[in-house]
């Protein structure tokens, strides 16, 4: 007896083939999304999200270059806060001539237990120097200095 060798069914090989190309999709969507998009450095929320990845990052000499020059002038470092798992969303912005608030939600990380962490609302105020925005006031996880102002 002579056995036939199997051929392929032609409908599998259509639906792995399918699969496959799913499967390779969904790789280059979660690989290429990569993070927040950078907005303008020189605008009121640029510098909140430049300071904030500073202070994620424990980068505090580049952190504390966004601070307004009093608060700057005469900081008493806080307590470095852990603010891993920090997502923030630019909520508003008002821009009045040389001072701005960037209002933003902020949503901690999860929390114990597989609870889902929790959110508020906080602000940032600013204002500019030398043609520059630069912060005067922060919400107390992103506290640099503590003094005058900055923990407010």
């Amino acid at each position: 007896m002579k056995q036939e060798s199997a051929r392929p069914d032609r409908t599998l090989i259509a639906i792995l083939s399918i699969i496959a190309a799913i499967v390779v999709i969904a790789l280059v969507v979660v690989f290429t999304r990569g993070g927040p998009a950078d907005v303008d450095p020189s605008t009121p929320e640029g510098v909140v999200q430049s300071y904030s990845r500073a202070m994620v990052d424990s980068d505090y000499t580049t952190a504390r270059d966004f601070l307004a020059s009093e608060i700057r002038d005469n900081c008493d470092r806080a307590e470095p806060n852990t603010v891993q798992g920090l997502r923030m969303t630019v909520i508003s912005s008002t821009v009045s001539d040389d001072t701005a608030v960037v209002r933003v939600s902020m949503e901690r990380g999860s929390g114990e237990f597989g609870s889902s962490g929790y959110t508020s609302e906080e602000a940032f105020t600013m204002v500019r120097e030398d043609r520059l925005w630069k912060i005067e006031t922060a919400p107390w996880e992103l506290t640099l200095c503590c003094n005058r102002g900055i923990n407010e």
